[in-house]
């Protein structure tokens, strides 16, 4: 459901004083927010599971940024004059609707912080990858093409939640392959896993989907891993 703050690309809004500042609706394609949302996730994906370091290590630095972030969240939704300078810089990537909300970054690295607190590094960094590319691949295809799908739980499109879906099974696969597993389990985790990861997020919970991702994902995940023993 649409905010009353929603507004339309074209229109400019002014936060709290004269500061224009262009935002999108979240059925606007605003790629922009779409390749921060993915680098992010790759960027955690890569440096947990390649730089060597500790689960523990990996939870306190994601902490810490949670913190760091809520901190900001919290300051800019209670004094306006922050808030704007906040705009400032990460309007280009915020919907109207977040002007007066949380964003979704804190639950992002909410969930990134649960999933590598709860899961073994390859779970938890597969968990995140999904949630890096599954999520707005199917966005982006659900914005291009889901008023020619059938709707599904909470607006969504069957055409969105497939390319979701599509995508998770492509980085299961791309992830999965240089493990030295047999073809078969390659194979099956991934499309199992895919099919988890892109349809996380029409579980019917009221929760932000970058939070139900990599958690839900997560648990199939770690289950298909211990079932096929890798």
């Amino acid at each position: 459901m649409k905010r009353s703050t929603d507004v339309k690309l074209s229109q400019i809004l002014s936060v709290g004083s004269a500061l224009p500042i262009r935002l999108h609706l979240r059925n606007d394609l605003h790629l922009l927010r779409k390749a921060w949302h993915m680098m992010m996730g790759l960027m955690m994906a890569f440096i947990y599971l390649y730089s060597g370091i500790s689960c523990t290590g990996a939870v306190l630095t994601v902490a810490t940024a949670l913190g760091i972030d809520l901190m900001i969240e919290t300051a800019r939704l209670r004094v306006p004059a922050f808030n704007e300078n906040v705009l400032k810089i990460w309007g280009p990537f915020m919907r109207s609707s977040e002007i007066d909300r949380m964003s979704g970054v804190p639950y992002y690295l909410s969930a990134t912080l649960l999933t590598i607190a709860i899961f073994p590094k390859p779970v938890a960094a597969l968990s995140i990858l999904y949630l890096a590319c599954g999520d707005p691949i199917a966005s982006l295809f659900g914005i291009l093409y889901g008023k020619r799908s059938r709707k599904i739980a909470d607006g969504k499109s069957v055409v969105g939640t497939m390319a979701g879906v599509g995508a998770c099974i492509l980085v299961g696969f791309v992830f999965l392959q240089p493990l030295g597993l047999p073809d078969p389990t390659v194979l099956s985790v991934a499309i199992l896993g895919g099919l988890a990861g892109g349809t996380a997020e029409l579980m019917p919970f009221d929760w932000d989907d970058n939070f139900t991702i990599p958690v839900i994902s997560g648990f199939f995940l770690w289950l298909l891993f211990i079932l096929f023993g890798i």
